[in-house]
């Protein structure tokens, strides 16, 4: 009964990390046009900072683990929120483009890293791989609510504040992910096992220590770097980088983040470009997220009941992603864009969802975190692109649909390992 209620509490939790996170960076996509007219700076370059802002996020994914085994994920969550609300608060002061990009890189870029690697591994905790797949399709609403709510709330802030002003009260309510923070707790055989492996140290005390006798100081220093920079380089666990397994999903992550990216800095932006105005461009995205919600709700339910396998559904998730970005440039009024963000935003929802489903089935809950934060890291080196291009190609160009047209073939190439390993499994059948 405890643990099915502290499943409830972390089920809570992972759902405002995800709605505050869908606040953040859909809010830096609509203040981007009235920031980079004060600034006077071209679309390329604030694109590319705020894509920093999701690359910073995924660079620093390694240190999730390693921070919250130290200091506990709930106590880190918590800092998480006052960050992500300091740095929303330096970000409208800033009077150029340095100064904006700084807090938003090193405070909300950071505590958006912390919270989401470490409340979707204190989920997974909770439940096993089945009721797995129903919380963590439960606790996504939350992005599809953000979505439904946050935009026409950020467009009316800025309207009525201008940017500096809706900075401010983005921020105030991003400081409510120490709500989430504080509603995680450990499972009982959690708190036992990282009790025993912090005990573990301690008995190195009664160890021979030769390095520290008085004549061997130099050799205890180099003894003592060497044995911190073992320790850090095994908190890191790096041998995931073995499983070919972790391979296959991290290019799906790869992919699918930079789609994301991309849509969530420019699809405003886009819109604005064919003729539409920021209002309408929000109430798209609200429709979006409205169909977003339904998906995460039926998907979730379908894992639950074993309706479908996670490969099967995450190679049509993927491929839909694909599909909406290849026929971008054909979309041009207001139902078919708002039916293309739709089928976008729902498809891009469930692949992250299978993403989770995959990584505690084929990976295991104690693989989790160090998973999710190897898989940020991997995405934030390619990650800048996704600010850079788009925007450089509109700048020479006048348009976007050569930039959406070229994710959507680079989304296809995340289906090729799904698709060799699904022909591997009907080989040896079609060979009877």
């Amino acid at each position: 009964m405890e643990r099915s209620k502290l499943g409830v509490f972390a089920t809570i939790a992972v759902f405002i990390q995800y709605f505050i996170n869908a606040m953040v960076v859909k809010s830096l996509g609509i203040l981007l046009v009235s920031m980079m007219n004060e600034f006077e700076a071209e679309t390329w370059v604030v694109g590319t900072v705020f894509s920093l802002v999701e690359c910073g996020k995924d660079i620093f994914g390694p240190l999730a683990a390693p921070i919250g085994r130290k200091f506990g994920a709930r106590a880190v969550v918590m800092v998480a929120g006052g960050m992500i609300g300091l740095g929303f608060i330096l970000t409208s002061r800033a009077s150029n483009v340095l100064q904006m990009a700084l807090p938003l890189i090193l405070l909300i870029a950071l505590g958006q890293c912390l919270a989401n690697v470490l409340t979707r591994s204190s989920l997974g905790e909770h439940f096993d791989v089945k009721d797995f797949a129903l919380a963590s399709g439960v606790a996504r609403i939350g992005s599809s609510l953000s979505l439904v709510c946050l935009p026409p709330l950020v467009q009316l802030f800025l309207n009525t504040y201008g940017w500096r002003g809706a900075m401010l009260l983005v921020g105030s309510i991003g400081t409510h992910l120490t709500v989430s923070g504080a509603l995680l707790k450990p499972v009982p055989k959690w708190s036992e096992a990282r009790v025993g492996y912090q005990s573990l140290p301690d008995s190195s005390r009664h160890q021979p220590r030769p390095v520290h006798k008085p004549d061997k100081h130099t050799d205890c220093t180099l003894t003592s770097f060497r044995s911190f920079l073992e320790k850090s380089w095994g908190a890191l666990d790096i041998s995931l980088m073995k499983s070919l397994t972790f391979w296959e999903i991290t290019l799906i992550v790869v992919t699918t983040r930079i789609s994301q990216s991309v849509w969530y800095i420019y699809f405003v932006p886009r819109v604005v470009a064919i003729g539409f105005s920021n209002e309408e461009a929000a109430g798209m995205v609200s429709v979006a997220a409205v169909f977003q919600l339904v998906t995460f709700t039926l998907g979730g339910i379908a894992l639950y009941k074993e309706k479908m396998t996670s490969s099967s559904a995450m190679m049509v998730s993927v491929g839909l992603v694909a599909v909406s970005f290849l026929i971008d440039p054909w979309v041009t009024s207001w139902w078919s864009v708002s039916a293309n963000a739709a089928l976008f935003v729902s498809s891009m929802g469930m692949v992250f969802t299978m993403v989770d489903f995959m990584v505690k089935e084929l990976l295991g809950v104690d693989k989790m975190a160090d998973a999710f934060g190897w898989m940020g890291f991997l995405s934030g080196l390619i990650r800048p692109l996704a600010g850079f291009i788009p925007g450089w190609i509109y700048d020479h160009t006048g348009s976007y649909d050569t930039a959406f047209v070229i994710l959507g073939v680079i989304q296809i190439t995340a289906l090729i390992p799904l698709l060799i390993k699904r022909l591997k499994n009907m080989w040896p059948l079609n060979a009877n």
